[in-house]
């Protein structure tokens, strides 16, 4: 038995089928040559952290080998790998994926814990610091895919991606939307706020309910965070992103993929074979989102 067989059955003592899944997807990635040379002791360490972010990144493997892509790294070195999580070619244009895993920082425990059998329990779904999760890991690895840029990994023509797998704010979930009723991918690079139902000033109903802009949310101390990232010129050297929310394959991965208008480098429409893939189209002075499928 490998350690990772081992420590699986272990952590998930009472699912044989859950435990195997993930086993043959990180032995599958340890196996490719592609993986963090540490893949082995980090995920036998016990930290959430660490397993899950590997178990996105063996599913990022799996998935664009799936899609036919040969993933690749701009090496791999005893001390880690060296540049993004995975480079792949698509008629000439090298893409760069950078995978990342949002740690539960500011959720509250209660929403993180598993349903207790025989109880209902009514738990307001986080919104906002779910969405600060986002922004967070999405300004970190810009700033990282900037840094691979100065280092020359990746190039000027160079496509670059961000790879988010939210399944740890959350203990299950069904779906990745936010308030506005748009995945929190959209909520994190466009200001679309929650929906709200116009009314007058003595309160009766005036109109459709709709979508409000919303430019910021609030930290804990009051300090506002950006919400229109791919309206910011620093975002430029962001493609897209990609949402998923589940932490396995046994249903699939039903991505979502949200393209920057102003990236320096566009990401190709529909290569990804996302579930839900959006476009913000310019028509005059502004920027019309379109979900493409």
């Amino acid at each position: 038995m490998s350690r990772i067989t081992e420590f699986l059955s272990g952590r998930f003592p009472q699912n044989d089928d859950y435990a195997d899944h993930l086993g043959e997807l990180l032995s599958a990635y340890e196996n490719s040559e592609l993986a963090p040379p540490n893949l082995v002791s980090e995920v036998a360490s016990g930290g959430d952290g660490k397993l899950w972010a590997h178990v996105w990144e063996a599913m990022l493997y799996r998935y664009l080998s799936n899609l036919g892509f040969d993933p690749q790294t701009a090496g791999v070195t005893k001390a880690g790998q060296r540049g993004p999580d995975f480079g792949i070619m698509h008629q000439g244009l090298r893409i760069w994926i950078e995978a990342v895993t949002p740690a539960p920082t500011g959720i509250p425990p209660n929403y993180l814990e598993p349903p207790k059998k025989g109880v209902i329990e009514f738990k307001p779904v986080p919104h906002d610091q779910r969405l600060l999760r986002w922004t967070s890991v999405l300004r970190d690895k810009r700033e990282k895919l900037e840094y691979y840029r100065t280092q020359n990994i990746i190039n000027a023509t160079d496509c670059t991606v961000i790879a988010v797998n939210s399944g740890r704010l959350q203990d299950y979930a069904t779906n990745d939307l936010g308030s506005s009723r748009l995945p929190y991918a959209v909520e994190a690079v466009f200001p679309i706020g929650p929906i709200a139902f116009p009314i007058t000033p003595d309160g009766k109903p005036d109109g459709e309910p709709a979508n409000v802009l919303r430019y910021i949310i609030q930290k804990p101390n009051n300090s506002p965070v950006r919400t229109d990232n791919f309206l910011n010129p620093s975002y430029a050297n962001v493609s897209a992103i990609v949402g998923f929310w589940r932490k396995d394959m046994l249903k699939g991965i039903l991505l979502t993929v949200v393209h920057n208008p102003f990236a320096a480098v566009p990401l190709p429409r529909g290569i990804l074979s996302a579930k839900r893939e959006y476009v913000a189209d310019e028509e005059g002075d502004h920027h019309v989102l379109r979900l493409l499928n």
